[in-house]
């Protein structure tokens, strides 16, 4: 349930929204004396900041790296701490996503599925879900209706099923599934003039 703050949020409160081994759960001890493990969960954090949305990628850069208090960032950004509350939540989620994500070479990908998908239509589809996990993009990319993308891509994964050679890729789109539109940037909701704050 959503909930209303105007304090900051505590980093082991969205640290609880990672995996021990992939996710953030370690940052706030890497500020004292970080282990190589430490460094480690640091350098695939900061890899992965370049695909999320630029502001988010500097609210997490200047909340969990520099240690600035969600008022401040505010104050520098000309937004309100609500709003910096929001996108810390929303880029902790998409960091997540990221970290957590099958590794997957696209080159590889991309000519694995070309190999057994035969419509051209279904391997852009397949490869634009994996860069974007967004339907509506996929489709406004494509210039056809989300139905349509959505019926194709659990087609095209349905199809891989069963097929040894093609299991990390259903692997990665049945993640992808059940992660729909996490990479899309989307408005914060808005209850009159506040922004609703969502802590979990």
């Amino acid at each position: 349930m959503s909930s209303w703050s105007n304090s900051t949020i505590d980093p082991s409160d969205l640290e609880r929204q990672f995996a021990e081994e992939d996710g953030m759960a370690y940052l706030d001890s890497v500020f004292t004396e970080p282990s190589d493990e430490d460094l480690e969960l640091i350098d695939k954090i900061r890899a992965v900041l370049e695909d999320l949305p630029p502001r988010e990628a500097d609210f997490i850069e200047l909340y969990y790296f520099r240690k600035l208090r969600q008022t401040d960032i505010a104050t520098i950004f000309g937004v309100s701490q609500p709003t910096v509350c929001y996108r810390l939540s929303r880029a902790a989620a998409r960091v997540k996503f990221l970290l957590n994500r099958p590794p997957i070479d696209r080159d590889q990908m991309v000519s694995d599925i070309t190999g057994f998908l035969h419509d051209p239509l279904d391997i852009r589809i397949m490869v634009l879900m994996w860069e974007t996990t967004c339907q509506s993009e996929v489709a406004k990319r494509l210039g056809v209706t989300q139905g349509l993308v959505r019926h194709r891509f659990l087609r095209s994964i349905d199809k891989m099923r069963g097929f040894s050679h093609l299991a990390q890729y259903v692997e990665l789109f049945d993640y992808i599934t059940h992660h729909l539109n996490i990479l899309r940037e989307v408005q914060q909701p808005v209850w009159g003039d506040r922004i609703v704050c969502c802590i979990r």
